[in-house]
């Protein structure tokens, strides 16, 4: 026969064997979605380094006297020596 002790030894052990289980379980999940949320900060980091390299190129575009006049003349804007005729 087997003593009640040993049952109840039993019961633990697999009590605490599927805590164990079900922690490494709640760490899988965890690892995964720290992983996801990981790729998707990196996207939106390489995002607006783009931006940011984009608008560096504006900026010194923006500083060229030949692209400011470039924009006024779209804007219709004309120098005072100069006549505007339109279409």
């Amino acid at each position: 026969m087997e003593r009640p002790i040993y049952r109840i030894l039993h019961l633990v052990f697999a009590l605490g064997v599927a805590h164990a289980l079900f922690l490494l379980g709640q760490e899988g999940v965890r690892a995964y979605r720290l992983a996801q949320e990981r790729a998707r900060l990196e996207e939106a980091l390489s995002r607006a380094e783009a931006r940011v390299a984009e608008l560096k190129v504006e900026l010194a575009a923006a500083q060229d006297p030949a692209h400011l006049e470039a924009l006024a003349r779209r804007l219709g804007l004309v120098r005072p020596e100069e006549t505007l005729k339109r279409r």
